[in-house]
């Protein structure tokens, strides 16, 4: 007798692990990015009025609005709220994040974005390094096929 496989509208028990991860990931994003950005303006050594001076700069010197409404510049109880965790009303705009990374040369905020694709931020030692390992990995093949060619002669 033929076995019978039955299709199902639900998905597989791995499938819905994995979306069960992805969404917990998404739920804590935002928080995680404001804490990140809360810490990176508590150490900065700009107040936090000079980092919402300079965003609302970067802001009219490139023409793009942070905020919803008509707000023309970035008030410091603005960038309060953006910058903490627990407010779920009033997230930073991507403009704003961005501006917000830009303001206090600080990229440590993308960290949480970046993990939830399971990306970390490559600094210039990480670069070297990983330039140093291409190239220890490239001189070990090219000695085995020297080898290779010697043994051939």
């Amino acid at each position: 007798m033929k076995k019978v496989q039955q299709f199902t509208l639900f998905h597989e028990e791995n499938q819905e692990m994995e979306y069960q991860k992805m969404a917990a990931t998404l739920a804590s994003l935002m928080p995680m990015i404001r804490s990140a950005m809360n810490r990176t303006a508590e150490n900065h050594d700009l107040s936090r009025d000079l980092i919402a001076d300079r965003m609302t700069d970067i802001s009219r010197s490139s023409g793009v609005k942070l905020s919803r409404g008509n707000a023309k510049s970035v008030k410091t109880d603005t960038l309060a709220k953006w910058l903490a965790p627990e407010d779920r009303e009033h997230p930073p705009s991507l403009n704003a994040f961005v501006a917000f990374c830009m303001a206090t040369e600080d990229l440590s905020p993308l960290g949480p974005l970046l993990r939830a694709f399971g990306v970390e931020i490559m600094t210039e030692k990480d670069k070297k390094l990983r330039d140093y390992g291409a190239v220890v990995l490239a001189t070990k093949k090219a000695q085995k096929k020297k080898k290779q060619l010697e043994a051939d002669l």
